[in-house]
């Protein structure tokens, strides 16, 4: 599975704030909230538009 094309819906489990981030990129990571430093919580997956 080409995880490059796909994208992730996550949000942050302490404030709420909601990003999409490309798959590949946070595969095996745990992601930072951009704005308060809690652990973000990947929602949902879906393919890239071709």
């Amino acid at each position: 599975m080409d995880t490059t094309t796909m994208t992730g819906w996550w949000s942050c489990s302490e404030c709420a704030v909601e990003a999409e981030l490309a798959v590949g990129a946070t595969n095996g990571f745990q992601v930072p909230c951009p704005d308060c430093g809690g652990v973000m919580v990947e929602q949902w997956q879906w393919d890239a538009a071709a």
